[in-house]
């Protein structure tokens, strides 16, 4: 089975456009007009440079928040990518230090509410959509004003462990795992995984699962070769209905509004 290439969702509010780029891979070069504000759903690595400096590898931590000042020559590749938002517009102005993997608790409270607004079937509130925007736009201002950019996950949980998780979640998508056998994995307690992973992506175990779980469901819908509970147990949900609820709780549709809902390119 081939999954299609699913297709971007924009929006514009208050002059500024708001793009809700799905889970595929890119190899792109550009220049911004304007800053870009950029939130990261997913993991991401590959290769990137900016200001013509030299590539250089790069892993992305996933619910991270980042900024390109305007004029920024940028390249970025990546071979699977990963669910991205970006903001560009009066919102990202006024900002002059580029950033990335940058962790903000009201960051990710907010880029997750944008996209149940972006996915949703009905005509999304112009108002909340600034809103959210608007709560983005401070956390990047609140980052300017650091003397220099914590690293994710502190000492810890380095980007080969996050790598290392990544990996197990893919590979046992369709059964069950446990936040023990993360820890296992890793060599650490469940208690000391658990405190360390939040600080690098601001989301419990748990519901990080659950994200790469729907991020999956979400590209087997687009296919449309399977049904709902087939789609629901190749991801690892215990049946339909628990794929129905958890997606109508974190993305705001449910799971045949998402199939039809989502453009997409085979």
């Amino acid at each position: 089975m081939t999954i299609p290439t699913l297709l971007p969702l924009s929006t514009c509010v208050a002059g500024n456009r708001i793009e809700l780029l799905p889970s595929r891979g890119y190899d792109v070069r550009y220049r911004p007009d304007a800053g870009l504000i950029g939130f990261v759903f997913e993991s991401q690595s590959g290769t990137h440079a900016f200001a013509s400096d030299r590539p250089t590898p790069f892993r992305t931590a996933a619910n991270s928040l980042s900024f390109v000042p305007a004029d920024c020559d940028v390249m970025s590749k990546s071979a699977r990518g990963g669910e991205y938002l970006t903001i560009q517009g009066p919102l990202a102005q006024g900002f002059e230090r580029r950033f990335n993997d940058h962790v903000d608790q009201t960051a990710i409270a907010a880029a997750h509410a944008l996209r149940r607004l972006m996915l949703g079937t009905d005509a999304p509130d112009p108002l909340a959509i600034e809103a959210a925007a608007m709560v983005l736009r401070n956390a990047v201002s609140r980052a300017q004003a650091q003397d220099s950019m914590p690293a994710a996950g502190g000492h810890w949980m380095t980007k080969r462990r996050l790598t290392m998780v990544d990996d197990l979640i893919e590979a046992r998508m369709d059964q069950d795992l446990s936040v023990a056998e993360l820890a296992e994995t890793l060599g650490l307690s469940s208690g000391f995984f658990t405190r360390a992973f939040r600080a690098a992506t601001g989301m419990s175990p748990h519901r990080y699962i659950l994200e790469r779980r729907l991020s999956r469901a979400r590209r087997l819908l687009a296919d449309g070769s399977e049904t709902v509970a087939q789609v629901a147990a190749a991801c690892g949900f215990a049946s339909h209905a628990h794929l129905c609820v958890c997606a109508r709780r974190h993305l705001g549709v449910t799971p045949g509004e998402l199939r039809t809902r989502t453009p997409h390119q085979t």
